[in-house]
């Protein structure tokens, strides 16, 4: 359901749209410097997570108890047999919510063009998705598994060029196109949930060392990146007055390469620091650590922009 504060603005735009025609303004071919300013809603395209685990498996996990498998292997396994590697990865689908986008703008008009430099920011509440994957061998060794990004924040500053159709729809009414370029800054709030069964029958069947039952992992990281993005934009504006117009602005953007945020360390891990084994021992020096990768950062965003010209 969308949130109070991404209707508020829905509420603005729709009080915009009914107010236009009885607005008085004149007709004006605006030049000159202007400052402008932007208010809407950001609408995300799922977001696809990556988690890349530089780990071990449990029956490698140096600082377990000692336990006999039912083939008679003993584990902890050697250490030699246990350095840390890529576990496989698993891709995860987040939908991050309806948001507020808000920005400002400078920019130059000149004939039927306007360049701007524009920062934004859009904000999204995130979600949490369980991992429960039908025909994992794994799901039966876990009582919860679950990932959550939530918090997501990306401030925007970007180059923008525009075209005005000026004289085309009325005096008044000015349709534009444009196109951006710029840097996003992204940042997020991650978490995830392992916890292992408390039976220690079940974990016994499974294969793996007993003394993990009801043992958790736990994820808690604020992840960030810079990227490189771009965006398209159009719109229409409406001279409210001399110097002032108001009008609706839709844009689509995305970044040209993925999110990723790595080394980050489990908080704990199997109950315990995130390390193969225990302070004193090899395993000690033996750091385990995630990577979080996301791609598809697109949004499309709809919001009431107003421009103050002050120069004609």
């Amino acid at each position: 359901m969308m949130s109070k504060i991404a209707r508020r603005p829905i509420a603005a735009l729709f009080m915009m749209v009914v107010l236009l025609p009885i607005a008085d303004a004149e007709a004006a071919e605006r030049r000159g410097f202007y400052f402008g300013a932007d208010i809407g809603v950001s609408v995300p395209n799922d977001l696809k997570s990556t988690r890349t685990n530089n780990g071990i498996g449990t029956n490698c996990d140096q600082w377990l108890t000692a336990d006999t498998l039912n083939d008679g292997t003993t584990v902890p396994l050697p250490l030699e047999q246990c350095s840390p590697r890529d576990l496989p990865k698993r891709a995860t689908k987040f939908d991050l919510g309806t948001g507020l986008l808000a920005g400002v703008n400078l920019g130059y008009a000149f004939r039927d063009f306007r360049l701007e430099a524009e920062y934004f920011r859009r904000e999204q509440s995130g979600e949490r998705s369980a991992l429960n994957v039908l025909g994992d061998p794994k799901q039966a060794e876990f009582v919860e598994r679950s990932e959550k990004i939530g918090d997501f924040q990306a401030d925007n500053f970007f180059a923008n060029v525009y075209y005005d159709f000026h004289n085309v729809l009325s005096a008044n009414l000015t349709p534009y196109v444009g196109v951006g370029l710029g840097v996003m800054r992204v940042q997020m709030d991650y978490s995830g949930t392992s916890i292992r069964t408390n039976n220690r029958a079940t974990l016994q069947a499974l294969g793996r060392n007993r003394n993990a039952a009801g043992l958790a992992s736990l994820a808690d990281e604020v992840l960030s990146d810079t990227l490189f993005g771009y965006q398209w934009i159009a719109g229409l504006d409406y001279a409210w007055s001399e110097r002032s117009s108001v009008g609706l602005k839709f844009r689509y953007g995305d970044a040209f390469s993925d999110f990723e945020d790595g080394n980050n360390a489990w908080k704990p891990l199997r109950g315990h620091a995130s390390t193969v084994g225990p302070p004193g021992t090899p395993g000690a020096a033996l750091p385990i650590r995630y990577t979080i990768r996301a791609k598809d950062l697109s949004f499309f965003g709809i919001s009431l922009n107003f421009k103050y010209f002050f120069d004609m």
